[in-house]
């Protein structure tokens, strides 16, 4: 992953790590990266990897086990997935469907992008 958007860091690492969850790469019970490895792999200061993880402890994606680590939650899944749908719903898709019609695009050309761009 490249940090590089205009959000800020420690969401675009936040992110990520939820994208390892929706996909099934970390289950629940999966020990995260401890803060030193997750710091180097996206060469930031440890304080933005501690900022990611407390941002996650308090969504309940993540856990903490004192002296131990960090640790996806059981319901961290569908927790991120309703959030992110909610998300969709209310904030991409009416700025999309705006595009669609100030650009002219019609729905059929769109649905034969999306079928061709779908990984289902």
């Amino acid at each position: 992953m490249k940090l590089s958007d205009s959000r800020p860091i420690f969401t675009q690492i936040m992110a990520w790590v939820e994208d390892n969850i929706l996909r099934g790469d970390w289950q629940p019970g999966y020990q995260l990266p401890s803060v030193r490895e997750m710091s180097g792999r996206f060469t930031v200061n440890n304080n933005t990897i501690v900022r990611t993880y407390e941002h996650l402890t308090l969504s309940g994606t993540i856990y903490s086990q004192r002296g131990v680590g960090y640790f996806v939650s059981p319901d961290a899944r569908e927790s991120i997935l309703s959030r992110r749908r909610e998300e969709f719903y209310s904030d991409i898709l009416p700025y999309f469907i705006n595009q669609i019609e100030v650009l002219g695009i019609s729905p059929d050309e769109i649905s034969s992008i999306i079928k061709r761009n779908v990984k289902k």
